[in-house]
């Protein structure tokens, strides 16, 4: 950005984003990559992690800030001056396009265009990979310079499946979902190009600054580098991360053993440690525990180390096999713990440490109260890394595959140190009786009416069966109305009613809000953007309560305005 138009363009302004983030409003997107090269190159104090979008850019901190912090990143970043940003680079990618997407005949309704003028539009439009996010490999593109691209709003309620290598229209911005997630693109249609590959070195295929053409029905993938030979990917190839990851290769195995046989997994029993950090360039967000105070707790029982992995166990029916005599803890939801040895039975408390001996079985029971368990083994589970963590990612397909039936859990060293006490303070939500979640404002607050905003703290919502760890969606409850058959009471300003978002950075915790007015409130595995606004946010001593409301669970959201 030149000094002239650093003089044209008036203060950014910046909104507090939960306790550790700010959110900074560009002046374009070429504001947006000039400000994120100045920050790249010159990080703020306690700057943890970046992430650029369409016009806006979320300053991540390790910590979280104090007023006094707060309030001076905020003039500092108000004025920033920027720096050269993004640089084109040379690559360009062609992706072959089968047209047949579920949208496309909408898409052609709202252009007022033909099926076939869409097709046309999409494929000739020379696209530019501007950032990344949503989820790994997800590339948001947009029209090179001096080109229309095609513009259309999002869906007014996302679908809760969208599958890979759809390629889809939001806004301005063009892209191909990498994976099976959640989304509310326009679907126009589908590729069998692999987007993203944790074999390559650089496992994204499109990063930002590549250059990006759609084919339509072409039966392969080309990457050209004017600085490098050509190479082909080969369509159809899976490119996920989807191996087995119970048992380490034989380089992993120094220093662990068998340590548990998994008989039944239940709803479902994932690896989880606290997640990892700095890839929200490839569209990676951390990930980890959903009720990290739960996960350290069992950690610290059996004299682990707090950020070692554990097994994170939904809605119970865990069943394991000690392979060896090992020392173990459950902690989170309250249910009935017991061990079995030939026809006999004893119950075991829960967060307190006890031993499994070789040939024991223990059971974990449906909750009685919260939803996820945690299972910590003395020594730590010991899996292959991805990207630096055994953390399973269910959004980004990330990390070891959720157990099965006869899966070998194995285990490290055992630590040196004793074990311990349990944690104090941590709580579970309150059943059938409703649970009040905190939230601070957030960052498109001002997007709701003020009777919005009051009504946000007198409703009561159910948390529904489509919530899992990527989020909790809620729907409108009352005693003497089905959950879910309400209408929202959380309505747009008139300035905002029917404008379309641009994806902006969202943090764990974010309270979205669709054009159906019921929010959603983002998990551990949420993505790295999105395109609802975010009326507020759950601050994370409450967002472990949400992560142990099961389905049918009954909240507030009680906004904290200090």
């Amino acid at each position: 950005m030149t000094g002239a138009q650093m003089l044209d363009r008036q203060a950014r302004r910046i909104h507090p984003t939960g306790c550790s983030a700010l959110l900074v409003d560009c002046d374009g997107i070429e504001d947006v990559l000039s400000l994120h090269t100045a920050l790249s190159e010159d990080p703020l104090r306690g700057q943890l992690e970046l992430i650029p979008a369409a016009s806006t850019l979320l300053v991540r901190f390790r910590c979280p800030l104090s007023p006094a912090e707060q309030r001076a990143y905020v003039r500092h970043l108000s004025s920033m001056p920027g720096k050269e940003g993004l640089t084109v680079g040379a690559s360009v990618v062609e992706i072959p396009v089968e047209y047949s997407g579920e949208d496309l005949d909408d898409v052609a309704r709202h252009v007022g265009a033909s099926v076939e003028e869409v097709v046309r539009r999409h494929s000739e439009t020379t696209w530019r990979a501007a950032f990344s996010g949503f989820s790994p490999g997800f590339a948001y593109l947009v029209a090179a310079e001096g080109e229309a691209p095609l513009t259309v709003p999002r869906r007014s309620s996302p679908r809760t499946r969208v599958p890979a290598g759809s390629v889809g229209l939001a806004g301005e911005f063009s892209a191909v979902y990498p994976s099976a997630s959640p989304g509310g693109w326009q679907l126009i249609g589908t590729t069998d190009a692999g987007v993203w590959d944790l074999e390559r070195e650089v496992p994204a295929l499109i990063t930002p600054g590549t250059t990006v053409r759609f084919c339509p029905r072409r039966e392969s993938v080309t990457v050209r580098d004017e600085a490098d030979a050509s190479r082909d990917i080969v369509p159809g190839e899976d490119h996920h991360s989807t191996e087995n990851r119970t048992t380490a290769p034989d380089e992993e195995k120094n220093g662990a053993s068998d340590a548990l046989r998994i008989d039944s997994p239940g709803l479902a029993t994932l690896v989880q440690d606290r997640g990892r950090q700095g890839h929200t360039g490839w569209g990676v967000s951390p990930s980890g525990w959903a009720d990290p105070a739960a996960a350290e707790s069992a950690n610290r029982l059996v004299g682990n180390d707090l950020s070692e992995a554990v097994l994170e166990n939904t809605a119970g029916q865990l069943s394991v096999t000690a392979l060896r005599d090992v020392v173990l803890a459950v902690t989170g939801a309250e249910g009935d713990l017991r061990i079995r040895d030939s026809d006999a039975a004893v119950r075991v408390p829960g967060n307190r440490p006890f031993a499994l001996l070789a040939g024991q079985r223990l059971t974990i029971g449906s909750p009685d109260r919260g939803l996820r368990f945690y299972l910590a083994v003395r020594g730590g589970i010991r899996t292959p890394l991805v990207l630096g963590s055994s953390a399973t990612d269910t959004l980004a397909s990330l990390g070891p595959k959720p157990l099965a039936k006869n899966d070998v859990v194995r285990c490290g060293h055992q630590p040196r140190r004793s074990v311990d006490s349990p944690a104090s303070g941590v709580g579970l939500p309150l059943g059938r009786k409703v649970t009040d979640i905190r939230i601070s404002p957030g960052p498109r607050l001002d997007w709701f009416t003020s009777a919005s905003v009051r009504k946000l703290a007198e409703t009561t919502w159910n948390v529904t069966e489509a919530s899992n760890r990527v989020g909790a969606r809620l729907a409108r409850w009352s005693p003497d109305t089905e959950a879910g058959e309400l209408p929202s009471p959380l309505e747009r300003t008139a300035e905002a009613e029917g404008r379309e978002l641009p994806s902006e950075g969202i943090v764990e915790g974010a309270v979205q809000v669709p054009p159906s007015g019921n929010p959603v409130i983002f998990m551990a595995d949420h993505p790295v953007t999105g395109g609802y606004p975010v009326i507020g946010i759950v601050e994370p001593d409450h967002l472990r309560l949400l992560a142990q409301a099961p389905p049918g669970s009954l909240i507030r959201l009680v906004l904290d305005a200090s």
